[in-house]
């Protein structure tokens, strides 16, 4: 999918999963989760040189909310030649010694298997809290930015894996990839833009339902927990997500 494209579904998930407690969720914790979710959704990514980025803008967001995305997206360059040459190459190699085979660099290879991001979360949380102890700054808020980042680097995976080219999961240990029939490109191709709408348009439900509702947000919590999985899980349904059959 296109840039554009990640960033919106992931956020949007991202707004659903938090609307039913967002009242009672610190407003620097929120920023910091959504501002994760934003660089997790590009940086898988961070493979291929042409890559959103790399660019430091997002193509495709326009309006008052594409100002907003690319006055955050400014940042993304640093993320992403960190990830591709601090982070990516340096854990291609571990694998390319532990399992004593030459490794090529590939888009959609080890940054979009689950292995892959995992890493580059914890080695990214872990730069960042060498530069936030040389800085004097504290550490509270690391945690959910590293979270958020695997979230949205995950979110990716499971976007990409709805189409054609789709995602190896457990490369390198296996190249055998789940794939499906959303294509980036063409005017006919509604299903992102649909699931983005659906999912803004559950997100305000849970965000209204507190008080409309005599659920707890706690209980609209569980039920958001829920909802989020099950709206994926038809989307992937409707782009037909098949594992590729063995040659």
């Amino acid at each position: 999918m296109r840039g554009n494209q990640h960033v919106s579904l992931s956020l949007a998930t991202t707004a659903l999963l938090l609307a039913p407690g967002a009242t009672a969720i610190d407003p620097a914790a929120i920023a910091v989760i959504f501002f994760g979710v934003f660089v997790g959704s590009l940086a898988p990514d961070a493979d291929a040189v042409d890559a959103a980025i790399f660019n430091g803008r997002i193509a495709g967001a326009k309006g008052k909310r594409g100002q907003v995305v690319n006055g955050f997206a400014v940042v993304l360059p640093i993320f992403g030649y960190t990830i591709r040459y601090l982070i990516y190459y340096p854990i291609s190699l571990v694998f390319m010694l532990l399992l004593r085979k030459s490794y090529r660099h590939r888009h959609r290879g080890l940054l979009h298997s689950f292995s892959g991001v995992a890493l580059t979360s914890l080695v990214l949380s872990g730069y960042l809290a060498l530069i936030l102890t040389w800085l004097g700054r504290p550490l509270t808020l690391l945690p959910a930015f590293g979270c958020a980042f695997f979230a949205g680097c995950i979110l990716h995976l499971v976007e990409d894996t709805c189409t054609p080219a789709g995602v190896a999961w457990l490369y390198p240990f296996s190249r055998r990839r789940a794939a499906g029939r959303v294509r980036a490109e063409g005017l006919l191709e509604v299903r992102p833009a649909a699931f983005t709408i659906a999912l803004v348009v559950a997100a305000a439900g849970f965000a209204v339902a507190p008080f409309v509702t005599a659920m707890t947000a706690e209980e609209l919590g569980c039920l958001a927990l829920v909802a989020a999985p099950a709206l994926w899980l038809l989307f992937m349904l409707v782009s037909r997500v098949r594992p590729e059959r063995r040659g």
